[in-house]
């Protein structure tokens, strides 16, 4: 059976899941040693079993590998069972999925998100 809900519904039901995967609040950030500005770090999440889920970068401003500078950049790697349950779940597209779960990590952590893409990458393409 299907039903309609709004969009801040969606999220209100996505933001309650994330929130109960992750109860234990198991959130380690590290600052980038080799960075030696220390304006470089990650914050790593792990779910209530121990398993890394989501792990968010933050690259300081300077410049980026091709030597343009950049304000700074922040970066999500979901794991794609956490994407996967919410694209199955809810019915939605892996893209919307993503941005969600951006949306959940932004407001959480109050930092700024550029990308937010699937690590580790399948090894083979997900059923839709």
């Amino acid at each position: 059976m299907r039903y309609i809900i709004t969009q801040s519904q969606l999220h209100t039901l996505v933001y309650s899941y994330l929130d109960e995967m992750f109860s234990n609040e198991d959130f380690e950030r590290k600052i980038n040693e080799y960075d030696k500005s220390g304006n470089t770090w990650r914050i790593h999440m792990n779910d209530d079993n121990g398993n890394e889920k989501i792990v968010y970068f933050w690259f300081g401003p300077g410049e980026d590998d091709d030597g343009n500078p950049h304000n700074g950049t922040g970066s999500l790697h979901v794991h794609p069972d956490v994407a996967d349950f919410i694209r199955n779940t809810f019915s939605v597209r892996q893209g919307k999925a993503l941005d969600i779960i951006g949306d959940w990590v932004s407001e959480k952590f109050d930092v700024d998100i550029d990308e937010v893409d699937i690590y580790p990458t399948r090894k083979s393409p997900p059923n839709y």
